[in-house]
């Protein structure tokens, strides 16, 4: 939890101390300042935390008089989880699932704990075994790469608890999944870059082992050959395998005049790098994103994306476990989509040299 948002972690410190009966039930707790000063955080840091708690049963708030630990009557909530595994806890993404998710859940009384994991599968084992045995009732998977982490999905299953991932998935084991609608996304990206005369288009990936990406990336070259467009190896372009210099080169000769990236921090990287080698967005080279990303519209040239509605995916995760816990939803591959809407902006034009 150290690396979680400041406010979680006064959340989760305090929920501890509750569950612990450390804080006993019809407590007067310290004054929000006091526990700014405890915690070292802003007093709105721990408005958030004390107005989370108090939602979900475990405090009673009086004007005037304090806050109070709940009795159980009051705080008997019964508990998700939500696991994370993400390096960048700041992600506006990450935090719009979380809302979503918390916005299901307590409408069906359901309180979620928060649990962040920058390790790897082994600190995500221990996180869930830790979680179990503080009785919840389900798993929301925010899962970094889901291929390396499926024996820790085998071990809930085992339990008979149900849980669903969010974002990405092991195609090659079945598990409930709420996520984007990916491959109509690229397709639609696609679309329209063919509609606008682009018949050199690249699709260029950050993470190809994933199957968000991978799902991008069928989605594009299902457009290219609906096109009657031949793709190949050459087609795709890998992170970590990317020349620059000999991508700028294609682009001044005219053998590539668009790039389908499979995230807007790729093509926000992509266009940084071309730009420096005097490579013009979009005269020379139009690029397209995919999630829209805070910062998309902030760069010199604002870039063109599809949208991805993470608030949405974080509710749609959280309905699909209510149901499943509820003993619906039984079949253990089921998928809630959301769809990606294209934005339009700076970075796409019409191919000047068709």
């Amino acid at each position: 939890m150290c690396n979680s948002p400041k406010y979680m972690q006064v959340k989760q410190s305090l929920l501890n101390k509750i569950q612990n009966k450390e804080l006993l039930p019809g407590e007067r707790l310290e004054s929000e300042s006091e526990f700014a000063q405890r915690y070292q955080v802003s007093m709105i840091t721990i408005r958030k935390a004390l107005s989370e708690l108090a939602n979900e049963g475990y405090l009673n708030r009086t004007k005037g008089k304090g806050t109070f630990v709940a009795y159980p009557s009051a705080s008997s909530r019964r508990l998700v989880a939500l696991t994370i595994s993400c390096k960048d806890y700041q992600d506006s993404s990450v935090l719009q699932i979380i809302r979503g998710a918390q916005r299901i859940l307590s409408d069906f009384q359901y309180a979620m704990i928060v649990e962040w994991n920058q390790s790897g599968p082994e600190e995500e084992l221990a996180i869930i075994q830790k979680l179990i045995t503080q009785g919840v009732e389900g798993f929301l998977i925010y899962p970094f790469d889901p291929v390396p982490s499926t024996s820790n999905y085998q071990i809930i299953d085992k339990k008979g608890i149900p849980y669903v991932l969010i974002d990405r998935y092991n195609p090659d084991y079945k598990t409930r999944f709420a996520g984007c609608d990916n491959y109509n996304g690229a397709i639609l990206a696609t679309r329209e870059l063919l509609i606008r005369k682009h018949t050199k288009i690249k699709f260029a990936s950050y993470h190809f082992f994933l199957s968000s990406e991978q799902e991008r990336y069928d989605g594009y070259c299902n457009a290219m050959r609906q096109a009657g467009l031949a793709v190949s190896d050459a087609n795709l372009l890998k992170d970590t395998d990317i020349d620059y210099d000999d991508l700028a080169a294609d682009i001044l000769a005219r053998k590539t005049t668009a790039i389908v990236c499979c995230n807007d921090k790729l093509a926000l990287k992509m266009m940084s790098q071309l730009s420096v080698r005097g490579i013009r967005i979009p005269q020379d080279v139009s690029v397209f994103g995919f999630d829209d990303w805070s910062g998309s519209q902030r760069f010199a040239v604002s870039l063109s994306t599809l949208k991805q509605d993470f608030e949405e995916e974080g509710a749609n995760a959280a309905v699909l476990l209510i149901n499943s816990i509820q003993g619906r939803f039984r079949r253990p591959d089921t998928r809630l989509l959301s769809g990606a809407q294209l934005i339009l902006r700076e970075s796409v034009c019409e191919n000047p040299y068709a």
